[in-house]
């Protein structure tokens, strides 16, 4: 079992094991155990993978890991439980590393339901936890 516990907000950067890590905020709770993180990418112009539904910028709001233009990547949207999360923390990584200001999470919840790439099972738990109706 993890030493610690997940709260929506928190950032943590991942292996995953992709070429480089990556940054996962807890967004929303998936079941009692297990929620929801959304990927943090930066922005290359003309890059076919960039999001246009969340857009994150610098500023006094965000944590500083976000020192350009970067967008939430819906498609790689993924539910870990903490014990599943700590095997993949990056080692000497604060845990989390940073947590996002409470408008700041907002924005990025709401901004998840238009999200065309995020996975329906996601989008339910989010319509869920916001408390609207499924669509």
């Amino acid at each position: 079992m993890a030493d610690f516990s997940i709260n929506l907000g928190d950032v943590f950067l991942l292996d995953t094991g992709a070429s480089k890590y990556h940054w996962y905020i807890a967004i929303a709770p998936l079941s009692s155990e297990e929620f929801i993180f959304v990927n943090v990418s930066t922005w290359y112009e003309d890059s076919p993978t960039n999001d246009q539904t969340c857009i994150l910028s610098p500023s006094k709001r965000m944590p500083r890991f976000i020192r350009r233009k970067s967008f939430i990547a819906y498609q790689y949207a993924r539910s870990f439980t903490a014990s599943q999360l700590e095997k993949l923390i990056v080692p000497d990584s604060g845990i989390p590393y940073a947590t996002l200001e409470r408008l700041a999470l907002r924005r990025i919840q709401q901004e998840s339901l238009n999200a065309t790439k995020l996975k329906k099972k996601y989008l339910k738990a989010l319509q869920q936890y916001l408390g609207l109706p499924e669509v």
